[in-house]
């Protein structure tokens, strides 16, 4: 199994760097990049198509930028008329805070989301999980309110959203999926890692299912892994940090520098 990720705040491209990432992908993603208004956004999405791109040219020996991708109707990205190596390729992307990450597996369903660990602004660490209330069953939200300090409870309750994210990713239903019938039970994270954690459907222990959760530079990582992989792939594996020069191994540039020039013009953050 592939994981990845590209710390994207740090990632602040030259208008080279720009046009070459700009060629790696297609002109209906490149369209698509251009419609974000501001430049933390149009990065992270520009760092999941490489992320994408490069694990397709690992797997295949293809250049990146000859990947032809759609989107099937729930949004998520599919390869159109794959090479024979990765017919049976499970991929997901997953991007917030300050990290792009990817997941992708040939031999099980896989899904990942990462989220930062921080309060939204002007609230409360209770008027946030106020707004939450749903999301998580009981017995979750007992052990998200378990540690005596409001930095624990943001904790584990990240913790438990990457978990249920990367869930409903891999089976393709989005949050649409009522998240009430997933029950997690938390494992002990050991060296910022755990891969003990459990899910119970409607009250039911699937066994099929194991999560790769890291906690990476104030960031949760968490991958949702079904199927033969468990046992096939190494799983002592962890996610590899890439730079962008790791993504990028295109033959040719754009010759339109409009591409740069419609980043450079966005906007930064508020």
């Amino acid at each position: 199994m592939i994981r990845l990720a590209l710390k994207t705040s740090t990632w602040n491209p030259t208008e080279t760097e720009w046009l070459r990432a700009a060629n790696t992908i297609s002109e209906a993603e490149r369209d698509r990049i251009s419609q974000f208004m501001y430049k933390r956004d149009a990065k992270q999405s520009m760092a999941g198509r490489l992320l994408m791109r490069n694990c397709f040219s690992q797997l295949s020996g293809a250049f990146p930028e000859s990947f032809v991708l759609s989107r099937d109707t729930s949004g998520k990205p599919y390869l159109v008329n794959p090479p024979a190596t990765l017919t049976a390729l499970s991929f997901n992307v997953s991007h917030a805070g300050d990290y792009a990450t990817f997941a992708g597996s040939n031999s099980a369903k896989v899904g990942v989301d990462v989220m930062k660990v921080e309060l939204r602004r002007n609230t409360t660490v209770e008027q946030f999980f106020g707004h939450m209330k749903r999301q998580f069953t009981d017995f979750e939200w007992q052990r998200i309110r378990s540690p005596g300090s409001d930095r624990g409870k943001l904790f584990n309750f990240y913790r438990y959203w990457c978990l249920k994210e990367s869930y409903v990713k891999a089976i393709g239903t989005g949050l649409k999926f009522g998240l009430l019938k997933i029950e997690f039970d938390i494992g002990r994270m050991e060296d910022d890692i755990c891969r003990t954690t459990t899910v119970a459907i409607d009250g039911v222990i699937d066994s099929d299912w194991r999560f790769e959760e890291v906690y990476l530079d104030n960031h949760f990582i968490t991958i949702a892994v079904q199927g033969e992989d468990s046992t096939r792939e190494h799983v002592e594996d962890n996610v590899k940090v890439v730079k962008f020069d790791d993504l990028i191994v295109s033959k040719d540039m754009l010759d339109d520098e409009k591409y740069f020039f419609s980043f450079n013009e966005k906007k930064e953050c508020p």
